[in-house]
């Protein structure tokens, strides 16, 4: 399957919860937006994780990403995505993980070659010194990565302590 099949005639939810959820969680001394855009936050938010709820419970394919272009949604932090995910939606790790690698691939119709640690597929492997499937957080902290057979041992991101002080402190 090539890139060009993505979707193959089904539907699939990408929403990103993240996006909407800051905005509408914190208060507007910390955003600095007014209250009709924290208003219209809430608005879009609740409507977000209804059409998840019913996207779940009637079996429509839902991957998982971000929308880095919105405040306090990092390139870096997919985990937060899952983690409301797990915590608003009723999922537990692994199908967020699931979601995160395997559906993903699917609908961007690359599964064929990535998505699954499978032979003949590409090696994009993450190593943490903790198991994901118990603690989610743990894809926060990547000892190394494997891209396509090679291994950086020693990967670095740049984080916005400031932003990540605001997420962490909304739940």
């Amino acid at each position: 399957m090539s890139s060009t099949n993505a979707l193959n005639g089904y539907t699939a939810l990408i929403p990103t919860l993240q996006a909407a959820y800051p905005s509408a969680s914190l208060d507007t001394s910390v955003t600095k937006v007014s209250a009709t855009v924290k208003e219209n936050s809430r608005l879009v938010y609740d409507s977000m994780l209804k059409g998840v709820k019913q996207a779940i419970e009637n079996d429509i394919t839902i991957g998982i990403g971000t929308d880095a272009a919105m405040s306090y949604v990092t390139h870096y932090d997919i985990w937060r995505e899952m983690d409301h995910y797990m915590r608003q939606a009723n999922l537990n790790n692994k199908q967020v993980i699931d979601m995160v690698t395997r559906t993903n691939a699917k609908i961007l119709g690359v599964d064929d070659v990535t998505g699954t640690v499978d032979i003949g597929k590409h090696a994009d492997l993450i190593i943490m010194e903790q198991n994901p499937l118990e603690h989610i957080e743990a894809l926060s902290d990547i000892s190394m990565v494997m891209v396509k057979g090679n291994l950086i041992q020693t990967p670095s991101v740049t984080r916005i302590k400031e932003v990540d002080d605001v997420l962490n402190s909304v739940s």
